[in-house]
């Protein structure tokens, strides 16, 4: 797919829109409904769940915002990347697109001014650029009174909202919230990839105060990225906020992959909870609800994944998370206990490692549950940072992906070590932040005590790791 793609989203709302200005047309409907698209693509999600909590239909500005996040999601899905093509760039990995979405909605003097927002906001957690057009939808049945809403008595009193996912933070987040005497209705989006049975998984943790949204996609998808799917989470979690009358809204994600500092901007990984979105997207939804104050935060924001997980009082809890969001092959593979493998070659894998070596529940190599453990298994002394093949590098988990990533971290982790926080500054400008240069600092700390607690099995890694770094000897055993 070359040049601009040109999507419009509809659903009940403006069904009778003519598509002359779009390539594609993208239909979202309730789970309920048989949906007949006439080569449109389709994107259904249960609607019912919405309704309940607000016992009646959601007002028109929160079902807008959930479908246009939704046909966006789809979107992303349905337009191809590919790699850049350049051999020599290991932080530039992927094509930026251009995706233009027209979306009818019945309220458009509301939405149109914030078409500039969404633009950037999306764009930069997608990498691409996306461009937004708001115009009047056709539909004569449908107010944009948006009423004072209501939520189903039956859910037991909330101060918030927290979207789980059945990952590590996630399940941190949900023991941190309740140490800080907060009591959040937690919120999953279930859109494959067997989230929705991760999250079975902590149904005792919950006490019938969470819920799970489906999603489906009923088309074929050409591209696995998913930037995207935190723009559909945010969409739904503001959705059931207003619906129970509740503003704060927590994204636990630890602050490493959250600020996205160790990393270049081109990575095949997640910056979906990234503080500039959060901040766009607050401001959006300030705009969206005037008379409301629903705000998103992150309680992760400054910790490393090592603190994250001893948010985590039971060890047995840890190995039902998944972390990795692209288990392919790995999506029904379990150990005799039920566990959940991950994969252990991607951004996120490698980060969830980091983060359990350096807790406080002592996890060993075999209890990592992972289908492939590189810093125990992989023979380093067969590569050199100049000889790592990139040839795959638009997959998101691969032997080249893993080691780009380890080279990445151990660089940046080897700076915040051996440099001053000023010295530090002038590239990573941020840094002058007290709180994110103490993050960092424990992190790189992490970093290589998780060198050292695998290279007394492996020395492989060990040897790699000083050559890389251009290490005196037993220099390595100072920098943790």
């Amino acid at each position: 797919m070359k040049g601009t793609k040109r999507f419009l989203i509809k659903s009940e709302t403006g069904s009778n829109l003519s598509e002359a200005d779009s390539d594609y047309t993208i239909v979202v409907d309730d789970y309920r409904t048989k949906t007949e698209t006439e080569g449109g693509r389709l994107i259904k999600y249960k609607k019912r769940v919405l309704s309940d909590l607000f016992g009646q239909s959601p007002p028109p500005t929160v079902t807008a915002l959930v479908e246009l996040a939704l046909g966006t999601y789809a979107a992303d899905r349905l337009v191809k990347r590919g790699p850049t093509g350049a051999k020599d760039d290991g932080e530039e990995m992927l094509k930026s697109r251009q995706i233009q979405i027209l979306y009818p909605v019945v309220d458009v003097e509301k939405w149109q001014p914030l078409e500039s927002e969404l633009n950037h906001a999306v764009s930069f957690i997608s990498r691409d650029n996306f461009q937004y057009r708001f115009i009047d939808a056709i539909d004569e049945n449908q107010s944009i009174d948006e009423g004072a809403g209501g939520h189903c008595g039956q859910l037991p009193e909330t101060d918030s909202v927290a979207l789980f996912s059945g990952g590590l933070d996630s399940l941190g987040g949900r023991f941190y919230l309740a140490d800080e005497g907060r009591n959040p209705h937690f919120v999953s989006v279930d859109h494959g990839r067997n989230v929705g049975h991760l999250v079975r998984n902590f149904d005792h943790l919950f006490d019938g105060n969470l819920i799970s949204i489906g999603v489906d996609e009923e088309f074929s998808a050409y591209e696995n990225t998913q930037f995207t799917r935190s723009f559909m989470y945010f969409a739904f979690a503001a959705a059931v906020a207003v619906a129970l009358d509740v503003d704060d809204i927590f994204v636990p994600e630890n602050g490493v992959l959250s600020r996205f500092s160790s990393l270049g901007s081109g990575w095949t990984t997640t910056r979906t909870v990234h503080p500039l979105f959060v901040k766009s997207l607050n401001r959006i939804f300030d705009e969206l609800f005037p008379d409301r104050k629903v705000q998103i935060s992150n309680p992760f924001i400054d910790y490393t994944k090592g603190e994250v997980v001893n948010c985590i009082p039971n060890k047995e809890d840890i190995f039902f998370t998944r972390t990795c969001p692209h288990p392919r092959e790995l999506s029904q593979k379990k150990d005799a206990a039920g566990h959940p493998y991950n994969c252990g070659e991607c951004i996120p894998c490698l980060i969830r490692i980091i983060g359990l070596v350096n807790s406080e529940h002592n996890i060993q190599p075999d209890g990592l549950l992972l289908d492939k453990n590189y810093f125990l298994d992989f023979d380093f002394s067969t590569v050199s940072a100049e000889t790592i093949a990139q040839s795959d590098q638009s997959r998101q988990s691969s032997l080249s992906v893993f080691l780009l990533g380890l080279n990445a971290h151990l660089s940046f982790a080897y700076r915040v070590q051996t440099s001053t926080q000023k010295e530090l500054v002038s590239s990573n400008p941020e840094l002058l932040d007290s709180d994110i240069y103490g993050l960092y600092e424990g992190f790189s700390k992490e970093m290589f005590r998780t060198v050292e607690f695998f290279a007394a099995e492996n020395p492989t890694l060990e040897d790699y790791v000083t050559e890389f770094l251009s290490l005196e000897d037993e220099e390595l055993d100072c920098l943790n």
